[in-house]
C-alpha cells in the first residue's frame, strides 16, 4: 500500500508490517508489473540516483523482502 511517505508491506499471516521509502515503494510496484520494465531505469528516471547504487539497492530490498516471505520466485 502507497502512503504519502513511501509505502506499507503489510505480512497478513504474521500480522508484521514494514515501511518503505519511496524508493523501495516502487520498486515494490514495480514487482507486480511488466517484466520487460527495467526497474534500474525507472528508479534512476524518477529519482536522484546512479545505476550502479540502485540495482545494488534493488537488489538487496528484494532479497531481503524475499527472506521475509513477501517476495516469491
Amino acid at each position: 500500500m502507497r502512503t504519502e511517505y513511501g509505502g506499507v508491506v503489510l505480512d497478513l499471516k504474521r500480522g508484521d508490517y514494514w515501511r518503505l521509502n519511496p524508493v523501495g515503494a516502487e520498486v515494490f510496484a514495480l514487482l507486480d508489473g511488466d517484466e520487460d520494465i527495467d526497474p534500474v531505469d525507472v528508479i534512476t528516471a524518477k529519482f536522484d540516483v546512479d545505476a550502479t547504487t540502485a540495482s545494488r539497492d534493488i537488489t538487496e530490498l528484494i532479497d531481503h523482502l524475499r527472506d521475509l516471505g513477501l517476495v516469491v520466485a
